[in-house]
């Protein structure tokens, strides 16, 4: 397990006893405004000291990772894009992108570490660099870690979308989420309620040809076995059924679970706590709409309750990736109301 240390704006994450030290750098100017970042959605700028590592191991163990498919999306669609430079290149104006790994292969350096900072040279921003004596252990230490850089950077981008959504936000709708579930998320203007019901509630964005929907539910938590697999799936089309009719008599939605089966994982970072994840494919029964789903489950310490948050999208022949992106960055803007 890795241990994390925080003080002042210093980061300290220790990943394993290999000693893989990552520590913020730019503790100075900490109260001066910074620039806003720049890069296109879920793009991650790469800068190596030369084009022969982006064309060799270093790039091809990047590329890899990076631009491996996002689960669950109707069209082929990388999780990431991936911008290069070299680092003579790594000019001011590169210095503002919002998510940024460098590349360094010094001979002088006993072993692999990589050194972190958020927000230096704008906001928000991840900046991640990997200094390692040979191309081999540099790979090895990248492998060990990727998953912690994706975290990272997703968490970049959420908050970005969240910064342009924020000065929109519509205060009907968080109030009427904070009384029916108790927290609140940040919906900008352009949403509605079409479902209000004790324990759920549909929030809908309708465009000419789209359709981008927020669905919050609650049932009462009784075991752990509610957050496996199948559990979570019988809810959701359970729910689904009930309050999600579709355009055609006797049609609903639910879940697709033969050709794109709903992969289930425990995310750490939802500010709920303990939550499971959920990313699919949602299908109308009967009919023949479809799109992507992602959702959160969660067990709400104060009522009793085994919560859902979820977003979906609907748009026939076109990438989904990018809008999807933007409701998982409202659901991951829910704060719990104090009481």
């Amino acid at each position: 397990m890795p241990l994390l240390w925080e003080k002042d704006s210093t980061l300290l994450y220790m990943l394993s006893s290999e000693a893989c030290l990552m520590a913020s750098c730019g503790e100075e100017n900490r109260t001066a405004k910074k620039d806003r970042s720049v890069g296109g959605t879920s793009e991650i700028l790469v800068v190596t000291q030369n084009d022969e590592q982006w064309n060799g191991r270093i790039g091809d163990s990047i590329r890899h990772f990076f631009l491996d498919y996002q689960y669950g999306l109707p069209q082929p669609e990388s999780r990431n894009d991936v911008a290069h430079i070299n680092a003579a290149g790594f000019s001011e104006m590169f210095h503002k992108h919002k998510n940024i790994i460098e590349v360094e292969i010094n001979p002088n350096t006993e072993k692999a570490v990589a050194e972190t900072s958020e927000n230096l040279w704008a906001e928000p921003q991840r900046y991640v660099k990997i200094t390692a004596p040979d191309i081999t252990s540099w790979v090895e230490l990248f492998d060990r870690q990727k998953e912690v850089y994706q975290q990272w950077f997703d968490k970049v981008e959420r908050e970005r979308i969240l910064n342009v959504f924020r000065p929109t936000v519509d205060n009907n709708i968080s109030n009427a989420i904070a009384q029916r579930f108790g927290f609140t998320m940040v919906v900008p203007q352009g949403f509605y309620i079409a479902k209000d019901e004790p324990d759920f509630m549909w929030i809908r964005k309708e465009l000419e040809r789209s359709s981008a929907c927020l669905v919050l539910y609650q049932t009462p938590y009784k075991d752990t076995i509610q957050f496996g697999t199948p559990s979570l799936v019988a809810m959701r089309d359970m729910m689904l059924q009930r309050y999600i009719p579709g355009p055609l008599e006797g049609s609903y939605m639910a879940t697709e679970t033969e050709f794109v089966p709903p992969l289930v994982t425990n995310v750490k970072d939802f500010p709920a706590g303990y939550t499971m994840e959920m990313r699919g494919m949602w299908r109308v029964v009967n009919d023949f709409m479809g799109g992507p789903f992602v959702s959160y489950t969660f067990a709400d310490g104060r009522t009793g309750n085994l919560v859902t948050v979820e977003g979906y999208y609907y748009e026939p022949n076109q990438k989904k990736r990018n809008q999807l992106l933007q409701l998982e960055a409202i659901l991951y803007s829910m704060k719990f109301v104090e009481e």
